[in-house]
């Protein structure tokens, strides 16, 4: 179990890596509901993944420009739990892959980029630092959000803006 957000294994990360990682973390001791057993760190080197990577796009061809440069993928990935549950409800990620960044709602099983609820993906350029503080930004904005569901039944769950009454029939299940 987690005992820090974004643990990773001593010597598993490039320093610069790590930066980006320290970044993430630093935030996330304050992000409401996300315990550090709801967040995970996924290293990928070139040697590692040939096979399971998403289909060709922009996500990619920076996967194979880290790769030819000889850096490894990183993804950062928060799982948004049911307040009641042990259930995840969502699950973000942010790969930084050479100077860029792709945020975006996840697969639970694969971890590959996928639109489900409609979270708004980013890309972002520039350094290990500025990324770290993008990515640590979209995980907070997204993790603080207020979300429900229709009482009784598991989807549709939906955000709310902080403070907004409860609609009738609905419950919270993060953030209220």
């Amino acid at each position: 179990m987690n005992e820090d957000w974004f643990e990773v294994d001593k010597g598993e990360l490039s320093p610069s890596e790590t930066t980006l990682v320290n970044i993430v973390r630093e935030s996330a001791r304050g992000w409401p509901e996300c315990p550090p057993g709801a967040t995970a760190v996924l290293v990928f080197r070139a040697d590692e993944e040939e096979d399971t990577r998403p289909p060709r796009d922009a996500y990619e061809a920076a996967w194979d420009e880290a790769f030819a440069a000889g850096q490894a993928v990183l993804t950062l990935i928060v799982d948004l739990r049911h307040r009641d549950r042990e259930l995840v409800v969502m699950t973000l990620g942010a790969t930084p892959a050479g100077d860029r960044l792709f945020c975006s709602e996840r697969n639970a099983s694969t971890y590959h980029p996928e639109p489900i609820t409609g979270i708004e993906s980013l890309e972002a350029t520039g350094s290990r630092e500025e990324l770290g503080r993008i990515a640590a930004d979209w995980f907070e904005e997204i993790v603080g959000r207020s979300m429900i569901e229709v009482d009784r039944r598991p989807w549709p769950r939906s955000f709310v803006p902080k403070g907004a009454p409860l609609p009738r029939g609905h419950r919270w299940v993060r953030n209220p």
